[in-house]
């Protein structure tokens, strides 16, 4: 142990490397639970009258109505944006299933491509006496 190092130093070091790996863990769980579509307009609807019907669970109902509320969008629920949020984990920790049965999703627009960057060859070959 260095001189600068208290024992109150190491553990908060050790604390700190155990919640980025924590950090790290949960998002790559996030990356393989989010899915490779976009909830579509139709998905959102079949999923709000679901958890507004008397089946869902109570975890569910409680996030519709914070949903209701503002506080939170379905299409960010369905998309995995709002995955670090508990009452979202909690109502899908319970009815997971009912909800990827009811979303059939639409495909993500592509990414637009990207474009090479400029090289001096593309850089324009005369001059006039304006350009200068």
């Amino acid at each position: 142990m260095s001189g600068w190092r208290t024992p109150d130093v190491v553990t908060a070091e050790d604390v700190f490397a155990r919640s980025v790996a924590d950090a790290e863990r949960i998002a790559r769980e996030a990356a393989k639970a989010r899915p490779g579509r976009e909830p579509s307009a139709e998905d959102i609807k079949r999923v709000i009258a679901y958890a507004k019907s008397p089946e869902a669970s109570p975890e569910l109902r409680a996030l519709q109505d914070r949903i209701a509320r503002g506080a939170l969008s379905w299409r960010e629920v369905l998309s995995g944006e709002a995955g670090a949020d508990r009452g979202v984990r909690a109502a899908f920790e319970v009815e997971r299933e009912k909800l990827a049965e009811l979303c059939v999703g639409e495909k993500r627009p592509p990414a637009p491509p990207k474009r090479a960057p400029r090289d001096d060859d593309d850089a324009p070959t005369s001059f006039t006496e304006d350009a200068w």
